[in-house]
């Protein structure tokens, strides 16, 4: 069935010249501290087709206060801040309002100081111009808007201005009654009154945006059988409830309509201000069309388990009755029209949504709901193992027997397709490979993805000495290459045993002796490797070494000694004497002073096999020799007093003058005096000396100093 819709809309003022954006307006005041009024002026705008040029709020608003005489006491000029949409709403769910229809509203706020008068005062605001193609207006003018309230003598005291409480419906169909609650709110709780009136004009084309003038402002122009109270055609007509405000009206002819109604507020039965709201009702033909539409169920949601978003696709419907389909009871049902639904147990269920119930327009969709669980396909990931070794995956999930298992081991072959549920393969290249399982079943495809890890085998190499003497350092290094922490075994072959990548080792018998080297892992690819070496190391005895001395003890007066060889596999000899080198068998050695000797012997075999021993002689006595005269003339000769001693283990030389005074001193048997620029004559010297054995000496004597 056709019918009209009936749709309020507020009367525009222009934003510039020929512009028709805005629908209508209100103004009102609060009493604040002090003499202080917030003004608060709303304005609405056509955001539809019927605003051709898409024009949007003015940047500010200009807003005038006058005094009850006329004359101007302020002019403010408050920003746009946001703007709001106005809903869409009908009383008749079975009608479709026109898409077309957009209304937003926005507000301009200001805070003014108005000292207390007899006279009151006159807040107004202008704007041109009003939409065109109203049917109660002459087509021919253009028409603005004027906003005016009004602030009461201070005789009256304090008050804040009423203001309407709703948003009048946007959209009515015609031949159908319209019933509205268009009342206001008072702050101060004054009486409230309401009728409808004629608004005021306000604007031009050509001065779209003026500084309001004073009052009496013009009236609009009604067009032919069309008044401030009766403004539009209806049967019955446009009409207002003076004391509750509802507004009721039911349209019998297509067109747009300026209607005003204004609220006027009394206090002890006198006359305080009033507001004046401007509306326009726009009534068009429209249909009832209702559809209910079932989303389908997606693939994916066969198998997303026993809870289910039912999804709502339905075209202009605004009540819902779902029915769920559970069969044996009427639980299953919900009003909500996008409702989640959990089912007890998986299957198949016929689910059937109405849209309006209980309405002429109401329809009815029905679909089939297929109810599993999620196959929620997993497997464990198998343990890192080695290349080449076997592994092997078993799926798991919420599936059952009959489900396709498709493995896919990410090594570039085909994905395997199973009869079960387990998989094997070998990776022929050490790395980790992603390992994707796909199960399908009931429709449904559901996948998990994890890894399988491959390492390689140990490798290694070993390196040892080969050849060697006993008690010689024998070095033994293996080098090992795995993903995992390598342990290491050494067997030395003479019963020693080793758990380090490299060490020394002292063989103490002579032999050959079979060498081997395992390494392996005990984590990741656990492997062991092994290096055998036969008969790897060769240890070669030690030569004998062994010498006397004779005699043992000697006399610097005849310090010859006599030294015989005794060594066994030797081939080459050395001795170390005295800080000199022998590197014959046998030989005889005179030393040059006294004191305890050390006779090294170290011989080496044809193996290169070295020993040592030693014996130590002592040579005893002492020599000592002190001249009678000496000459420091820078000769060269004779130059300084130096005694010559022999077999001093301890020394002291001290001289004297022939008064007794001590001219020098020292512990160096090297170390002689030049006289120290000393006169000649004749000096004393005296020296104390201990041998390498128990004897002390001292020696007293007379030298000449010459020059």
């Amino acid at each position: 069935m056709v019918r009209s819709l009936l749709i309020i809309v507020f009367i525009a003022c222009c934003h510039v010249a020929c512009a028709t954006h805005l629908l209508g307006g209100e103004i009102y005041y609060d009493k604040l501290a002090g003499d202080q009024y917030r003004i608060t002026l709303k304005l609405y705008r056509d955001c539809g087709p019927g605003n051709a040029n898409g024009t949007g709020f003015d940047g500010e608003a200009i807003i005038v206060v006058y005094d009850g005489n006329g004359v101007q006491q302020a002019i403010q000029w408050p920003p746009f801040v946001v703007e709001h949409a106005v809903p869409v709403e009908l009383s008749d769910p079975c009608l479709l309002a026109p898409p077309a229809i957009c209304v937003r509203w926005s507000e301009y706020t200001t805070v003014v100081g108005l000292a207390p008068n007899a006279t009151g005062y006159i807040i107004s605001y202008q704007r041109c111009c009003r939409t065109p193609g109203i049917t109660n207006l002459p087509t021919w003018l253009e028409q603005g808007l004027t906003c005016t309230v009004r602030i009461p003598p201070a005789a009256f005291g304090a008050n804040s201005s009423p203001r309407f409480s709703a948003y009048p419906p946007i959209a009515m169909c015609i031949g159908q009654d319209m019933a509205f609650d268009h009342s206001a709110t008072d702050p101060d709780g004054d009486e409230l009154v309401y009728d409808l009136v004629t608004p005021y004009a306000g604007g031009t084309a050509f001065a779209p945006s003026p500084t309001a003038a004073p009052p009496p402002y013009q009236n609009i122009v009604w067009g032919p059988g069309f008044s401030g109270t009766s403004p539009m055609t209806g049967s019955p007509g446009l009409a207002i409830d003076p004391a509750t405000g509802e507004m009721t009206v039911h349209p019998t002819l297509l067109g747009s309509y300026a209607v005003a109604v204004r609220v006027r507020e009394y206090r002890n039965g006198q006359l305080l201000s009033e507001v004046i709201r401007d509306l326009r009702l726009d009534v068009v033909a429209c249909t009832a069309s209702i559809v209910s539409v079932i989303a389908e169920q997606r693939q994916d949601d066969h198998c997303a388990g026993l809870t289910v978003t039912m999804r709502n696709e339905s075209i202009n419907g605004q009540f819902w009755h779902w029915d769920f389909g559970v069969p044996g009871t009427d639980a299953d049902t919900s009003d909500l029209r996008t409702p989640v639904w959990t089912y007890a147990d998986t299957g198949t269920y016929v689910v059937t949504l109405i849209a309006n119930p209980g309405f002429h327009c109401a329809d009815t969709s029905v679909s089939h709901f297929s109810i599993h669980y999620p196959l929620d396909p997993i497997f464990t990931r198998p343990a890192i193992d080695c290349v080449d070794a076997q592994l092997h995956v078993a799926a798991e999930g919420r599936f059952t027997p009959n489900a396709t298992v498709t493995w896919d081991f990410g090594d570039g072959a085909a994905p395997q397709m199973v009869s079960g549920v387990a998989a094997s393969t070998a990776y022929s290249a050490p790395g980790t490979y992603p390992v994707s399982l796909t199960v399908r079943e009931f429709g449904c495809e559901a996948s998990y993805v994890d890894s399988a890890t491959v390492h390689p085998r140990i490798t290694m190499e070993a390196m040892t000495d080969t050849a060697g003497c006993v008690h010689t350092e024998f070095v033994f290094a293996a080098e090992a290459e795995a993903w995992t922490p390598i342990t290491y075994h050494w067997d030395l072959g003479d019963g020693t045993t080793a758990s380090t990548a490299e060490l020394s080792h002292v063989y103490t018998e002579a032999g050959q002796y079979d060498v081997s080297v395992t390494a392996a892992t005990s984590s990741g690819c656990v492997d062991a490797r092994a290096l055998l070496m036969p008969t790897q190391v060769a240890v070669f005895p030690l030569p004998v070494a062994e010498f006397t001395v004779h005699p043992m003890e000697v006399s610097l007066l005849d310090p010859v000694v006599k030294v015989t060889d005794h060594a066994r596999m030797a081939e080459q000899w050395e001795y170390m004497v005295a800080g000199h080198v022998v590197d014959t068998p046998s030989f005889a050695y005179t030393f040059e002073d006294a004191g305890w000797y050390e006779i090294t012997q170290t011989v080496v075999s044809g193996a290169n096999c070295t020993a040592s021993t030693a014996r130590t002689v002592y040579v005893s006595d002492h020599l000592f020799y002190a001249p009678t005269a000496f000459t420091p003339d820078g000769d060269g000769l004779n130059d300084v007093f130096l005694p010559s001693v022999k077999g001093a283990r301890l020394y002291e030389l001290v001289i004297f003058d022939r008064w007794g005074v001590e001219c020098f001193r020292t512990t160096d048997p090297k170390a002689g005096w030049s006289g120290d620029g000393l006169p000649q004559g004749i000096y004393t010297f005296k020296v104390r000396l201990s041998e390498y054995g128990p004897m002390n000496k001292e020696y007293v004597g007379h030298f000449s100093l010459l020059r």
